[in-house]
């Protein structure tokens, strides 16, 4: 008897072993440094105004009254007094240069910077910025950016217009900002690290401390996203380095994005349904033991294409069974067996978000 109390104690372990290995093994774990930050060192995004030369008559008209006051005081500067003298050429465009300072970017380093047409110009494209001063929130210059601007050409539909024209207004300039002064950063006198979450999550920061726990090291979670480390050493980049490089499974919400503008269905992993019946469009999709009904005709298939033909009848006909409680991935194994467009899966499953069946978030962007 003690011997089989023994073995049933046995394989219970091993099933918990193999029903937590199971769970997972659909997420792969991940470095700290992937799905967090330190505090401390945070990124500071800079912002200018400046004027592109050398556009092939694409840039602003003389309707866009800030381009041509731009272009007189930069004249100016230069020894030229434009006085009484309309500006007229499109060859020139205002614009606003944007960019990214990261932490630790030391004075001479160089930084990308996109470029976005503010005024009525068609085309940036072959146009050089001029020398423009970026600025962070206090107003101080930070970097300084001039350069060529590289501008993608539209590769889809090139002869849509509106297209064209959308995508030919923004470039960037690769290494176009020089730094001129660096964001001061310190840790001397740190006596704790602040670890920030990119997506706060209870289960995450759990996680996240008992991973730092298991590197002999104590931290706690402060809330949803943050966590808490002391630093006891001197050396606090390895401390930095050492826990940023800590693996751990981060947890995820059962969440569905969809874009009805392209078409595009993103599944997240914990996305579950209920069982339910859903008829869109003379596509019958049953969640559960229910048969599907589908039109009697032989080529039933081509019926289902064409909403506006389709039509169904009662003969319980098969076509999909689906299990009671089915993943979504399931669903749209059915769905793509009907030969349903993905605007056809995205107006269904809005309608079971509606109706509760589909347990999960569901984004449309």
């Amino acid at each position: 008897m003690k011997n089989y109390k023994i073995l049933l104690l046995t394989v219970l372990l091993l099933v918990v072993s193999c029903q937590s290995l199971v769970v997972y093994a659909a997420s792969p774990s991940v470095r700290v440094k992937d799905i967090a930050h330190i505090l401390e060192a945070r990124d500071n995004q800079l912002m200018g105004f400046g004027l592109v030369v050398g556009l092939r008559n694409t840039g602003d008209s003389s309707r866009t009254g800030f381009t041509q006051q731009a272009m007189t005081n930069l004249l100016s500067k230069m020894g030229v007094m434009p006085q009484g003298i309309s500006f007229k050429s499109r060859n020139v465009a205002a614009v606003m240069v944007t960019a990214n300072l990261k932490p630790y970017v030391k004075s001479g380093q160089k930084l990308d910077v996109t470029v976005s047409s503010m005024g009525d110009a068609t085309s940036l494209q072959g146009g050089t910025l001029l020398t423009a001063p970026l600025k962070g929130i206090d107003q101080k210059v930070y970097a300084v950016a001039q350069g060529s601007l590289i501008v993608g050409a539209p590769q889809v539909i090139p002869n849509l217009a509106p297209m064209r024209r959308s995508r030919e207004t923004v470039g960037r300039i690769p290494n176009g900002a020089l730094v001129e002064k660096e964001v001061p950063i310190s840790f001397a006198d740190q006596s704790e690290l602040t670890i920030v979450l990119n997506d706060p999550d209870y289960t995450t920061a759990s996680r996240m401390v008992d991973s730092i726990k298991k590197a002999k090291m104590t931290a706690w979670a402060q809330d949803a996203g943050t966590v808490i480390v002391p630093v006891v050493s001197s050396d606090i980049v390895s401390v930095m380095a050492k826990i940023e490089n800590l693996r751990l499974t981060p947890d995820s919400v059962a969440k569905v994005v969809v874009s009805e503008r392209t078409g595009t269905i993103v599944i997240g992993e914990n996305v579950k349904l209920s069982p339910s019946a859903v008829s869109f469009g003379g596509i019958h999709v049953v969640i559960g033991n229910i048969k599907l009904a589908a039109d009697g005709g032989e080529n039933y298939t081509t019926s289902l294409r064409s909403r506006a033909t389709a039509r169904l009848s009662s003969r319980n006909k098969n076509l999909k069974i689906v299990s009671a409680t089915p993943t979504l991935s399931t669903l749209v194994k059915a769905l793509n067996a009907l030969s349903a467009s993905p605007q056809d899966l995205i107006s269904i499953l809005q309608a079971m978000k509606k109706a509760g069946a589909l347990k999960a978030e569901l984004e449309v962007i």
